[in-house]
């Protein structure tokens, strides 16, 4: 959530509006607090601090699932101030203070007050937030169902992964471990990479004990004296049984799975596991699934001096992915890493949490890592840098394919970070022949962002600044200037007001005369191929044509999993307006089941396919 965002571009009295129409979230709570300050809260600031941040409104109560503002008197609210102020810094009471003067705000409603709580989501040095004394049974974190206490094991996690922790767990030595449980075609093959891209490197002409020393596979402890090979180096370079050994992670499991579009007759079409052919490590997984990733992208024709660049964006950006989700995992239970190549996208699965938030992650630049001896192993064989640009890579890689950007998603009960990378073109044919039919054919010229916010408005009919964020490349603020632009320029017609502003397509001769007459930068998106000789069907065609497509899309993504009417609008690029209408229609149809048949209006509803 852009909790800055929201404190600046609008009042609360708008804020809630918003909120009350859509319940609480894993991001909002409410609270009535009309017999004082709510003790729960507490238990509310640590889940919001340990997961992505969230907003607690004071002055709101409910009743039998029904929200309905219940203001505060202005001495309620100052004595609130005073007591939040004086318990967030009581160590007794809460282990670390997150929140300035700023980030309480309070402000007139109705014939009262109500008070906002702005919690953003806390730094790696700073997890675990816990309420009281003890951290094993004080630390909360958020998911759909509200706050839970977090298991000693979750909580563990947490500390070791702060940059100041004693050892990292990726440097831990296994006792007793030697070049018996090292896979030595692994390392020789590792090494010949190394030597092949860097021959001049002054790693490249050392023993084999040595090299393994500077990877990180193999330390010493300056304090206990001991030596061995590392965690890192067994998980890169071991033998499968030495990395299952009782002494190391018997639960690790490497999968990689082809699901077809058909899973009635099979649930796979090609699989790599552990099944006795090779040998499960890191470096070894890499090399087989990469392959069978890179075998479906386009390969376009494109000339690098006098040869043709085998090596597009879209390979760089699946060679990123396939890095991060080793260098990024958490190995300390459960250390399962699956990918899944669908024929809707490509989904990768680590243990784990993010070290940083979703939107430091889409931002690009922060360099955190678990695993940096893992990164390291890979960064040497040209495969992975620690600038934080590989984020970058993959998002560049995406939008160079023209596909809808990439979505990742944190889920707990076990904790799991998943990428989702969208196989579907950002812009159909048939919506390109929908936008001429608007505005002329000189629509295809406008900048990239543009094409992408019309294309998404003529799908979903409403859009707003939250529904595109998942697409467009923009800082939400930087987003609302675009948005007024293109109002601006007769292109969009908007309506509401704040955050609960909604647009539209201009449908008048006005829009096609702005269109045709602004003189805007060619757009990426506009290609040769785009403008092929199949677009030229109706406008009532291409509406029934995108509906079946979200149907499509929505039958795909609800195949395997349980998904809100949120995480389907996300998955799928699309207004939850719109997702929520499409919805009712398949529930009639008997497409989809509810996971609560019995409570449609269940807050934390879901969806299957049937």
């Amino acid at each position: 959530m852009e909790l800055d965002y929201i404190k600046e571009s609008l009042k609360i009295k708008e804020f809630l509006d918003e909120l009350l129409s859509r319940k609480e979230s894993g991001e909002v709570e409410f609270k009535s607090a009309r017999g004082g300050f709510p003790g729960s809260f507490w238990e509310t600031y640590s889940s919001f601090a340990n997961s992505n941040g969230g907003v607690v409104i004071f002055g709101v109560r409910e009743k039998h699932g029904v929200f309905s503002v219940d203001p505060l008197s202005e001495a309620t609210v100052n004595d609130f101030k005073k007591k939040f102020s004086d318990l967030q810094h009581d160590r007794e009471k809460i282990s670390l203070p997150l929140l300035t003067d700023q980030d309480v705000v309070s402000e007139p409603y109705g014939d009262g007050y109500i008070m906002a709580f702005f919690i953003p989501r806390a730094t790696r040095d700073q997890r675990p937030i816990y309420v009281g004394l003890d951290p094993m049974t004080g630390t909360y974190r958020r998911d759909h169902e509200g706050d839970y206490r977090c298991e000693p094991s979750t909580v563990s996690q947490m500390f070791a992964d702060r940059k100041n922790s004693e050892v990292l767990q990726e440097a831990k030595i296994l006792p007793n471990y030697s070049w018996d449980d090292i896979d030595l075609i692994s390392f020789r093959q590792y090494r010949t990479i190394f030597t092949n891209l860097t021959p001049s490197h002054p790693w490249a002409v050392l023993e084999d004990l040595e090299l393994m020393k500077k990877l990180g596979g193999y330390r010493k402890d300056r304090v206990s004296g001991d030596e061995g090979f590392t965690l890192a180096g067994i998980l890169m370079f071991g033998k499968t049984e030495a990395i299952t050994d009782v002494a190391c992670l018997p639960d690790f499991m490497l999968d990689y799975r082809d699901i077809p579009q058909d899973t009635s007759k099979t649930r796979w079409t090609d699989r790599i596991y552990p099944d006795g052919t090779w040998e499960c490590n890191l470096f070894q997984f890499y090399r087989r699934a990469l392959p069978k990733l890179h075998a479906f992208l386009p390969k376009p024709f494109v000339l690098k001096g006098d040869e043709r660049q085998e090596d597009t964006p879209t390979h760089e950006a699946v060679r990123e992915a396939v890095i991060n989700l080793c260098v990024h995992a958490s190995y300390s239970r459960s250390p399962r890493l699956v990918i899944e190549k669908r024929p809707d996208g490509i989904v990768m699965r680590n243990p784990g949490t993010l070290l940083i938030s979703i939107s430091q992650y889409y931002e690009g630049g922060h360099s955190e890592c678990r695993n940096p001896s893992l990164q390291k192993m890979f960064g040497l064989i040209g495969r992975s840098d620690k600038a934080g640009s590989g984020v970058d890579k993959i998002l560049k890689g995406w939008k160079y394919a023209k596909w809808r950007r990439p979505y990742i998603n944190e889920k707990s009960h076990p904790d799991v970070v998943e990428l989702y990378l969208p196989l579907e073109s950002l812009v159909s044919d048939a919506t390109i022949a929908k936008l001429k039919s608007i505005y002329g054919d000189s629509v295809v010229g406008l900048p990239h962002n543009e094409i992408i916010i019309l294309s998404m408005a003529a799908s979903d009919e409403e859009i707003s600044n939250m529904s595109l964020q998942n697409s467009v490349d923009l800082h939400p603020r930087d987003l609302s200037k675009l948005l007024k632009k293109m109002c601006n320029d007769k292109m969009l017609i908007s309506s509401g007001f704040g955050r609960g502003t909604t647009y539209k397509l201009n449908r008048s001769d006005v829009a096609s005369s702005n269109v045709a007459s602004s003189n805007v930068a060619s757009s990426n998106v506009a290609s040769s191929n785009v403008a092929s000789s199949n677009v030229a069907s109706s406008v009532k065609m291409v509406i029934h044509s995108d509906e079946d497509n979200v149907i499509t899309m929505i039958k795909e993504v609800c195949k395997h999993q349980w998904l809100s009417s949120k995480e389907i609008s996300q998955k799928i690029g699309r207004h939850p307006t719109h997702i929520r209408r499409v919805i009712k229609k398949m529930l009639e149809k008997g497409e989809l089941k509810q996971e609560f048949p019995n409570q449609p209006t269940h807050p934390a509803q879901r969806y299957h396919s049937v």
